[in-house]
């Protein structure tokens, strides 16, 4: 009799702490998701300085959290003039064709960089609007630089297709997803809509003559392979060489950003980036605004430029990582 009573007890007992104990399973695989996540951006962002060819070992515990590939998840267009005696704009029609227009015609011959190689294209006449063809693969990266006759960059235009990885936790409810693409951080429990935790880095600052200085770190993540599955995984982290994409004066800068991870991470982005121009705008002192501003439409749709007057000092960086299994 005694016995059944402590059975009884103790069964009772075990059925009010279940959903206890099931809460804290689920905060320790999430502070354990968390962890990883910290130690991959803190490896990103080691490598991603690093020489071509340089790289980590790295060794992770994964007993609920699997760590998986986002192959394209965002795309970015950064064009901006390097010189301040013409305007040029370039506009994609296709992955083998872009339109060229400068209003004073300066522009001498284009450089078209991808991964597969480069073309170069000069011309005599540019008029009103030329139509470039070219035989490159861009769509994961194409750097296309207008010269003058004298051989000065006055223009630049830079398309990039971005990848990273996302850290996926099992939970009572679901899973809980972290993703980290391009030095950003955004994070989903389940049943819940994605949150940035932390944003792209892009940072403004003044500098001592008043010019406004913009920089920008762009971080794609590349998996070469599968990610094993176990209690442990084993990589190495390599770096394919850093690229500077801009460094010094910029006029005309304009900024596009769509995230394919979810439909509701590009208006929290734009969101973000708007919201100091929006309570200007809200209280008319748009005139005392410096900082980041739609390039047209006001909801950021047509892209994003830095509202500073005419002159910019823009340091753009492109880190490259694979992840070799």
């Amino acid at each position: 009799m005694l016995l059944a009573m402590i059975v009884s007890v103790m069964a009772g007992v075990w059925i009010f702490l279940q959903p206890y104990v099931k809460e804290f399973q689920d905060n320790t695989n999430w502070a354990s998701a968390n962890g990883i996540a910290d130690r991959l951006e803190d490896r990103f962002a080691v490598v991603g300085v690093a020489p071509e060819g340089v790289g980590i070992r790295q060794t992770l515990s994964v007993v609920s959290t699997q760590v998986i590939p986002i192959m394209n998840s965002e795309s970015w267009t950064i064009s901006a003039d390097l010189v301040g005696y013409d305007k040029t704009e370039i506009e994609e029609i296709n992955g083998s064709a872009f339109t060229l227009q400068t209003d004073n015609g300066s522009a001498s011959m284009v450089e078209i960089i991808t991964p597969d190689g480069s073309e170069n294209y000069t011309f005599d006449d540019l008029g009103d609007l030329i139509t470039i063809n070219h035989n490159l693969n861009v769509y994961s990266f194409v750097m296309i630089t207008v010269y003058d006759d004298s051989g000065e960059p006055i223009h630049r235009h830079v398309g990039i297709t971005i990848s990273g990885v996302k850290v996926v936790t099992l939970m009572q409810k679901g899973h809980h997803e972290i993703a980290l693409i391009n030095d950003a951080r955004i994070e989903k429990f389940p049943d819940e809509s994605w949150i940035i935790s932390q944003g792209p880095d892009l940072e403004l600052d003044e500098l001592h003559d008043g010019r406004m200085r913009g920089s920008l770190r762009l971080v794609d993540v590349t998996v070469n392979g599968s990610l094993s599955k176990g209690n442990q995984i084993a990589f190495d982290l390599i770096s394919l060489g850093p690229l500077e994409l801009f460094s010094g004066q910029a006029l005309n800068l304009r900024i596009t950003y769509i995230s394919s991870l979810d439909s509701i991470i590009t208006p929290q982005i734009q969101e973000g980036w708007l919201t100091d121009y929006a309570l200007h705008r809200a209280s008319g002192t748009l005139d005392q605004h410096r900082g980041i501003s739609p390039w047209q439409r006001a909801s950021g749709a047509d892209g994003f430029t830095i509202d500073a007057g005419e002159l910019i000092d823009l340091e753009i960086d492109l880190h490259r990582i694979e992840v070799r299994t």
